[in-house]
């Protein structure tokens, strides 16, 4: 029997390796370098999923998110790395590369830098867009109240 056809599991790191990742992706999360991407729970069972973050590495993604076991409730925390293989047009094959049990301090410090870039771009984005729907105002009230000169 060939090594290709056994399918075995992806291989699971221990939590020295989770905390090197932690503190790497949160550092490139408060940098602005990794925006994070925050999954929309409402399409899932609220009973086990509680909080699901993706981040894009080209044709690699890191998830991280948080569950709850369905039989006792407890808090379950994961880190997953995998590989995205691009079949055609929007068509997209995930394969999980490996994956690693976090803590919940890990997770808190992930959740917390992730939580905070996405509150900081909803943020800029609605700036944005206040400050754009107003322009016309704000033009209109400059030239109302801007003095007037003896050519005007």
């Amino acid at each position: 029997m060939s090594n290709q056809s056994i399918q075995l599991p992806p291989p699971s790191g221990d939590p020295r390796k989770a905390n090197h990742y932690i503190i790497q992706l949160v550092e490139l999360i408060k940098s602005d370098k990794l925006i994070v991407m925050q999954t929309d729970l409402a399409k899932f069972d609220p009973s086990s999923l509680q909080n699901h973050y993706r981040l894009d590495l080209n044709d690699y993604e890191v998830e991280v998110s948080h569950s709850k076991q369905p039989d006792s409730g407890k808090d379950f925390y994961i880190i997953l790395f995998n590989n995205l293989k691009h079949i055609s047009g929007q068509c997209t094959e995930k394969i999980i590369l490996a994956y690693i049990h976090l803590s919940d301090d890990q997770f808190r410090n992930f959740k917390a830098a992730a939580d905070d870039q996405l509150e900081r771009k909803r943020k800029e984005a609605e700036e944005k867009r206040f400050k754009e729907t107003m322009l016309p105002i704000d033009q209109i009230l400059e030239q109302l109240t801007a003095p007037k000169t003896a050519f005007s």
